[in-house]
């Protein structure tokens, strides 16, 4: 896969809060470490949707500071010995994503070190485990597709934020294989790894020029919409308490909706067949059927903003968790 050229952004945080955490495997959740996964890991997606670094290491964050971009230039592993697992810095409340397709096997706080985690199990048996998390937004037992949101980095059970990502057997912890190859090779998606219709161009972050606009395909889950993501035409994103939606109608408008009725819209009825993009440029932008700009977010020369729709009625697009627009409907 080709590395793709974005600049890279500095991420503060202590240096000595960003020793890897050595995590005990979840005690009670082990399986028989001879069974082996029918083939090899499913994982083409990053875990993180966002800029990031792979890996603690001193030449990228020895200084006190994690120099973070997309895709990763300072990737290392820091795999080996008690740490099983890689550590991926990015930013407090960094959307975590499915790496594949997957079932979600078990989702809570197993231990003092672990802090809250997650892990989801792809059909081959490879088990995928989350650690560290501020917030998790999926259920035991739930079918996530690959960039579904599972929930947002934190530093539940250690110093700094970051993600504690292992790879193993049908969650046999301990015996985890280095999942350096795998992190690389899908940083790039972090960033935007699919074509953006019409990025970039005019002052105003969108194109103004013609031509058929790919249809998106819905990020899935709930609440989250990515980088290089959108919403077709007749198709919504649900806050993950269900009680707001935020809907590409098939006239062309962009709502939110409430349970009393609708909160704000883009203004933009009378195309039908238009569709919603969240750019790799930041910017959130309404195209019609033929690939012109509707309405935009005003929010181009943001790499990488990913837009949240929140349990509390606000949707806002945020850079590495700065909010830079919002709908201003908070808080219902």
């Amino acid at each position: 896969m080709s590395r793709l050229s974005h600049p890279s952004v500095l991420f503060l945080f202590s240096a000595v809060a960003c020793e890897p955490t050595l995590l005990p495997p979840d005690a009670l959740e082990d399986l028989d470490v001879d069974r082996a996964a029918v083939c090899d890991p499913l994982m083409d997606t990053f875990p993180v949707a966002g800029e990031h670094n792979i890996g603690y290491d001193n030449a990228s964050c020895g200084t006190g500071t994690c120099r973070i971009s997309c895709p990763d230039a300072n990737a290392n592993s820091d795999w080996g010995g008690s740490h099983h697992g890689i550590d991926v810095f990015a930013w407090h409340r960094a959307p975590l994503v499915a790496v594949a397709d997957a079932t979600v096997v078990a989702v809570g706080t197993p231990s003092s070190t672990s802090g809250l985690r997650v892990r989801i199990q792809d059909a081959c048996g490879w088990e995928y485990y989350y650690g560290h998390l501020d917030q998790a937004v999926v259920q035991v037992g739930q079918k996530v597709k690959s960039g579904d949101l599972l929930g947002y980095m934190g530093l539940t059970g250690t110093q700094s934020d970051h993600l504690h990502f292992n790879v193993s057997p049908w969650g046999d912890y301990s015996h985890d294989i280095n999942p350096f190859s795998l992190l690389e090779e899908t940083s790039p998606t972090a960033c935007g790894g699919q074509p953006t219709p019409n990025s970039g161009g005019s002052s105003g972050g969108s194109s103004g020029g013609s031509g058929s606009v790919a249809v998106p395909t819905h990020p899935g889950g709930c609440g989250f919409v990515g980088a290089n993501q959108g919403l077709p035409a007749n198709s919504f994103m649900p806050s993950c308490d269900g009680r707001f939606s935020l809907w590409m109608q098939d006239d062309g408008n962009l709502v939110l909706y409430g349970r009393s009725g609708a909160m704000w819209s883009s203004g933009t009825w009378g195309h039908p067949g238009a569709v919603m993009w969240m750019q790799g440029d930041g910017n959130m932008v309404v195209y019609d059927r033929d690939g012109r700009p509707l309405w935009d977010s005003h929010t181009w020369s943001h790499p990488g903003a990913s837009l949240s729709v929140q349990d509390d009625g606000n949707v806002v697009i945020y850079e590495r968790g700065r909010a830079i627009w919002n709908t201003g409907t908070c808080c219902h």
